[in-house]
């Protein structure tokens, strides 16, 4: 089930985040390293009360009564961006794979198209076959790509592809 986020869904978001960054498989898919994991649990209640009084859409995505995704979406600001936004999600592993990006997506076009919007973006690590091949599958495509943006602990490195969907 999808449904707006509310501020208690702060410390579910944090620890998705959590769980992201510190785990093994999936450490390279956010730019924040493991020496950055996010805990400011405040912080994350405030981005959810901004989302809403902004007009801009944060959303988890619940099975069983628990958070296990959540879809940041924040439109741009300055006026001849205001057509345009861009999104960030997060899912536990353990739920990946089952189509949950997919709906979470979905969900953010419909009420996209509602508000007027034409294009959405997002920046994508080239290591996250998964997430580029699942924007791909939706109609996103590849804008651009910042070669060599993101050097990891090991001195490896990942591009950041910059991917958008035009409605």
């Amino acid at each position: 089930m999808i449904r707006l986020a509310n501020e208690t869904d702060a410390e579910a978001v944090i620890d998705i985040r959590k769980d992201i960054i510190l785990s093994e498989k999936t450490t390279r898919f956010f730019v924040s390293s493991p020496n950055e994991v996010p805990n400011d649990i405040n912080k994350e209640r405030e981005k959810i009360r901004k989302s809403r009084e902004k007009n801009n859409l944060y959303v988890v995505f619940e099975v069983e009564g628990n958070v296990v995704g959540f879809l940041v979406f924040n439109r741009y600001e300055h006026i001849r961006l205001h057509h345009a936004g861009s999104m960030g999600m997060g899912i536990r592993e353990e739920y990946t794979n089952q189509g949950i990006g997919t709906k979470l997506i979905e969900y953010l076009i419909d009420w996209a198209k509602q508000k007027n919007l034409e294009k959405i973006c997002l920046g994508v690590i080239s290591v996250n076959k998964r997430a580029i091949n699942v924007y791909r599958r939706l109609g996103f495509i590849e804008e651009g790509r910042q070669k060599k943006q993101i050097k990891y602990e090991d001195g490896s490195y990942g591009d950041d592809i910059l991917m958008a969907y035009h409605i």
